[in-house]
């Protein structure tokens, strides 16, 4: 670890490697995380209105399996959670608050935040993966959607971020 008890971007970025050539080679497909959450809502659909679940076409390869809540994408998205706490609280780095400007409310903050998670969760279903899905499972892949939406994704940030930094001042 680095004097700031951050890990070289070198180190993470072989351990990433290595993690995801892991999960192609035991899974059979790489990382990924939105499709965990379509899961939870499936299944807790299906808990309120199976009917209604079962009529969702969408829904229907996370249901019709016998356990799935035996999904390993909840184990990965499950052990994400638990590493990222690990990482940051032995590391010294811990600690609970909320990031925001300056000029913005808390209830603000949170209320952009779950309303930016809301969409980013519903676009990575409708593009039939999030960013880890289509990022670095694809350019592992080197299918050509994978660059090309690490080059549009990259872009859209730079853009966007000299649009909207005033609200962060």
């Amino acid at each position: 670890m680095h004097k700031n008890n951050y890990w070289s971007p070198y180190i993470a970025g072989i351990g990433l490697g290595l993690t995801l050539l892991a999960t192609f080679y035991i899974a059979g497909w790489g990382l990924g995380a939105s499709s965990a959450f379509s899961l939870l809502t499936g299944v807790g659909i299906d808990k309120i209105s199976p009917e209604f679940a079962n009529s969702l076409e969408y829904f229907s390869r996370y249901l019709n399996v016998e356990s799935p809540l035996k999904n390993w994408i909840l184990f990965e998205v499950i052990g994400l959670l638990i590493g990222a706490f690990l990482g940051s609280y032995l590391s010294g780095n811990f600690k609970v608050k909320i990031d925001k400007a300056s000029s913005m409310s808390k209830n603000k903050r949170l209320i952009f935040a779950f309303a930016g998670g809301i969409i980013i969760g519903f676009a990575s279903r409708l593009a039939r993966g999030c960013t880890s899905g289509v990022a670095l499972s694809g350019g592992a892949q080197l299918a050509i959607s994978g660059w090309i939406f690490v080059i549009a994704m990259f872009t859209a940030g730079f853009i966007f971020a000299a649009i909207f930094r005033r609200f962060w001042s």
